[in-house]
């Protein structure tokens, strides 16, 4: 009777992970753009009432946004006081119980969503996050604002950008009117991800801890610095934490690199009922798995975050501390499947991958080159790809890199520049590490072998005194940098100190 329990167990669990990999799946495989110039949504909306059975937040004025008007055209959009000019639209369709818990822990029956399928539309402003909508009809969705659900009826079916353009000048002259700055660039935050090497004393390993620094400038004016012990990482569809725990026991050591979304629970008994099972199906199925299988003793030391990829040096202590190189997909961790070069940047990937490989093959030409074995890397300021090369001589792991003539693409460096040139910046801060410069040209983080110092700018020039410095831990990186402008500099704020960030000296 216990193995049949068991059995039954480890069935609904691979149930529900298949159900999650349908949602969460391969990028490319779930979202689409739209065939035409046509976009998914057009017209005038309203917002409605909030669904009172989605999470409410008491310190949010439900009734500021109730009545607001939304417009939607294929050159601009405008929901409420936000607006952008430089919409895109991104399609999915999915299962509605099996997207709802996943991304928001809520039900269809929660939302009044009888569809058992359904289309979600995500409008990206400069492929940077702007809303999502559940589109339950031609004139009618639902709309999630600050992880509450509300309403939207069409009341016009089209709109000109003409009237688009005069909406976004009355919310021009309302911010002048109550004293904001008319340049919204000039509201900037950085999220930066620190990796900090540490060792292992008991264990005789090497160990990393990471953590997230927030530096939210308004108008030249450094309004707040914020760490957090874990990395947040903002995605197109919200805040996702990045976490490695290891695990270690009489026959192995592990590292398993987790991706979290940062959503809130509904207080709803069937929702926490559904999660509670979740949890006990994969302890269970983690059990069996340990007590059938001897898992090998794998390090993971992260190089780069992006908004869907992942940069890691694998360890393998089973094969004499073999260090290789691997890029995952953030939605597909679970699997463990590294990308080639060549899904990241082409076909021509493979060509490039062996040419950047012949300038080391000298050491063993017998080795077969991997193109999965690959990663970035920082060098003078920039993200750049580099392949490695895997040997053995006089029976010990070696390995050599090479640099790979291609540029990673925007879908995993979404900004990646800098307002002044690597060597100018050096003249200027000799002990100068790595350099992020903001997309509007307002401050630039220096990294020192000790510090992380921040300039503003002027004119293309450094402003010689720093207008704030941060003590590092000896031979920290940073391997996650992550730009807001405009009204996204506080929202993402909100979301540091909702997550535990604690504000730091500088």
């Amino acid at each position: 009777m216990k193995k049949l329990s068991i059995i039954v167990l480890l069935l609904l669990s691979l149930f529900i992970l298949t159900s999650c990999d349908i949602v969460e799946g391969d990028v490319s495989d779930r979202i689409t753009s739209p065939d035409n110039n046509i976009p998914p949504i057009l017209g005038k909306w309203v917002i409605g009432e909030a669904i009172k059975s989605s999470y409410l937040n008491a310190n949010t004025d439900y009734e500021a946004i109730v009545g607001r008007d939304a417009l939607f055209h294929k050159d601009g959009v405008v929901i409420g006081d936000s607006y952008t000019t430089q919409p895109s639209y991104k399609i999915k369709y999915v299962n509605a119980a099996d997207y709802l818990l996943y991304k928001y822990k809520s039900t269809p029956k929660l939302l009044g969503i009888e569809q058992e399928n359904i289309e979600v539309v995500t409008i990206l402003n400069d492929n940077t996050y702007f809303f999502e909508f559940i589109k339950i009809s031609d004139d009618y969705m639902l709309i999630n604002i600050n992880d509450t659900f509300y309403s939207m009826e069409r009341v016009v079916e089209e709109v000109s950008l003409e009237e688009i353009q005069r909406y976004i000048n009355v919310e021009k002259t309302m911010l002048r009117t109550f004293g904001v700055v008319e340049d919204e660039n000039l509201q900037t935050g950085v999220l930066l991800g620190i990796k900090i090497p540490t060792y292992d004393e008991a264990n005789q390993v090497p160990d990393w801890d990471y953590k997230t620094i927030w530096i939210n400038s308004q108008n030249r004016k450094i309004s707040g610095i914020y760490e957090l012990d874990t990395l947040l990482l903002p995605r197109k569809n919200g805040f996702w934490v990045i976490d490695t725990q290891r695990k270690i026991t009489e026959k192995y050591i592990t590292d398993e690199i987790t991706a979290t979304p940062k959503f809130r629970i509904v207080k709803d008994e069937i929702i926490e009922d559904d999660l509670s099972f979740f949890m006990v199906q994969m302890e269970v199925e983690t059990k069996l798995i340990e007590e059938k299988n001897s898992m090998p003793s794998i390090l993971k030391n992260i190089l780069f975050i992006g908004n869907d990829y992942i940069s890691v040096e694998n360890i393998d202590l089973d094969r004499n501390s073999r260090r290789t190189l691997q890029v995952y997909a953030i939605d597909n961790l679970q699997e463990k499947r590294p990308i080639k070069l060549s899904d990241l940047i082409g076909e021509n990937g493979k060509n490039i991958y062996a040419e950047g490989a012949r300038s080391v093959l000298s050491v063993d030409p017998t080795i077969i080159p991997n193109e999965e074995n690959v990663g970035l890397t920082r060098r003078n300021g920039y993200w750049i790809f580099n392949g490695r090369i895997n040997y053995k001589q006089n029976d010990e792991e070696l390995f050599k890199d090479f640099n790979l003539r291609a540029i990673p693409p925007k879908e995993m460096v979404s900004y990646d520049e800098l307002s002044i040139p690597w060597d100018a910046i050096r003249l200027v801060i000799p002990d100068v590490v790595d350099v992020f410069s903001s997309p509007n040209n307002e401050f630039m983080v220096v990294i020192t072998s000790s510090h992380m110092v921040i300039y503003y700018m002027e004119d293309g020039d450094i402003i010689n005194d720093p207008v704030a410095k941060i003590k590092l831990p000896y031979d920290s990186s940073v391997i996650m940098s992550e730009w807001a402008l405009g009204r996204y500099a506080k929202l993402w704020e909100n979301e540091v100190i909702e997550n535990g960030g604690i504000q730091i000296d500088y």
